[in-house]
C-alpha cells in the first residue's frame, strides 16, 4: 500500500493506492495538514510506503512555496518517526515518468494519462457509486496525489532516510 501526497500549505491532495490491485482505496483533495500527518502516524498497515510531491523553486522561491518546502518537511518526519519509507518525487519526474508532454494544462493532462492508464475513458476509470472503478473518489488535488504515487511506482524521485 502506498500513501501518496500532494501538498499544500493547509490542506493536501492524499490517496491510499494499493499498487498491486492498481486501485485507489481512499481519497481525498483536500485533506488538512494535521490530519495527514495524523494518518502517517498511525494508520495502519504500518510499513505502507509514503510518496510526497516535492517542491522545486526554478528561480525566486516566493512565501507559498517555502511554507509548503516546510509542510513537505513536517510530513517526511511524521513518516519517518513512525517507521515508514518516504519517496520524495518532483513534479517534473511525475511528468516524465506519466509521458506527460505537449501543450496544455499539465494537471488536466496528468487527470487524462491517468485515466487512460486505468480504464481509457473515465467512466470507466471512476465508475459510479454502485460500481466503483479503480479510482473512485479522485478529484481535484487527488489526482495530482495519484499521479505521485504511480510515478514512484515505476522508480521516480529518490526514497529518503
Amino acid at each position: 500500500m502506498i500513501i501518496a501526497i500532494d501538498p499544500g500549505l493547509t490542506t493536501c491532495g492524499l490517496v491510499a493506492y494499493c499498487p498491486t490491485r492498481r486501485q485507489v482505496t481512499y481519497a481525498n483533495a483536500a485533506e488538512p495538514v494535521e490530519d495527514v500527518i495524523e494518518i502517517l502516524t498511525t494508520w495502519h498497515p504500518p510499513e505502507c510506503a509514503v510518496y510526497i510531491e516535492r517542491v522545486q523553486s526554478y528561480g525566486i522561491a516566493g512565501g507559498s512555496l517555502l511554507r509548503t518546502s516546510e509542510v513537505v518537511g513536517r510530513l517526511w518526519q511524521a513518516a519517518r518517526s513512525a517507521g515508514r519509507p518516504v519517496r520524495l518525487i518532483y513534479r517534473r519526474e511525475v511528468l516524465r515518468a506519466l509521458d506527460v508532454t505537449g501543450k496544455g494544462n499539465r494537471d488536466t493532462l496528468v487527470r487524462h494519462r491517468l485515466i487512460e492508464q486505468f480504464g481509457g475513458t473515465a467512466k470507466a476509470a471512476k465508475g459510479t457509486k454502485a460500481a466503483p472503478g479503480p479510482l473512485h473518489g479522485v478529484s481535484s488535488h487527488s489526482w495530482a496525489a495519484l499521479a505521485v504515487a504511480v510515478a514512484g511506482t515505476l522508480g521516480a524521485g529518490e526514497v529518503v532516510p
